[in-house]
């Protein structure tokens, strides 16, 4: 079963809202996920695309990324959602942690 969360890959905020207020609001934590020798490139564009609702550009950027530095932050979400992220990517054998955002 693919899991996808809906919502948009990025946060839009009014222009007069108070960015550290939201920060304080939230419960917004990272996905980070983690370079292996195994997982395809294609294997972490589609997950990122089904999962996050990235663009396949977004998806090759971050996977180069993860390729060239060993891990990038592929989204921010509120908690829950960010779990649910990270049990769908180890679903797709993915490595992936949380980190308080």
């Amino acid at each position: 079963m693919t899991a996808k969360i809906d919502h948009p890959s990025t946060i839009d905020l009014p222009a007069d809202e108070d960015i550290g207020a939201f920060w304080e609001f939230e419960d917004l934590w990272a996905v980070i996920v983690w370079n292996d020798d195994v997982t395809t490139f294609q294997t972490v564009i589609e997950a990122f695309v089904e999962i996050f609702g990235h663009t396949v550009e977004r998806a090759d950027q971050l996977a180069w990324r993860i390729h060239r530095t060993g891990k990038a932050v592929a989204a921010v979400r509120p908690k829950d959602e960010a779990e649910a992220a990270v049990h769908a990517l180890h679903e797709r054998k993915i490595s992936a942690t949380l980190s308080r955002a």
